[in-house]
């Protein structure tokens, strides 16, 4: 539900109130488990990572020449967004301006791979 709606409207064109009405919960509720717009945008943001995005690039990249590591990485980038295009999009649209772990512009900057520390804040 909210990822539909944060891939069809943005994070600032989503409200919580559309969330809560296509989920059929109330407002109140979705701030209990989420505290607001940002939580849920960092747990779609999460759940889209762990779907695949990230998983698909870590096998891509486990052995080979580097000319073939490339192809391989590129080849994952595209199959992910051929597959989950409704996720791309709500990984590469407008984040919050609050940045933080979970939105899209702080994976650059952490490492996911299975045994590593994540970094940040």
């Amino acid at each position: 539900m909210a990822r539909e709606l944060f891939a069809e409207k943005g994070f600032a064109g989503t409200s919580i109130e559309e969330v809560a009405q296509r989920g059929q919960v109330s407002k109140p509720v979705v701030y209990e488990h989420f505290g607001g717009k940002e939580g849920l945008y960092a747990v779609v943001v999460d759940r889209e990572i762990a779907a695949g995005c990230w998983t698909g690039f870590v096998s891509a990249l486990s052995a080979g020449h580097p000319r073939e590591l490339l192809l391989q990485a590129a080849d994952a980038f595209l199959g992910y967004i051929d597959e989950n295009a409704g996720g791309f999009r709500v990984l590469v649209r407008d984040s919050p301006a609050s940045g933080g772990s979970g939105m899209f512009s702080s994976l650059l900057g952490e490492d996911r791979r299975p045994g590593r520390a994540r970094a940040g804040p």
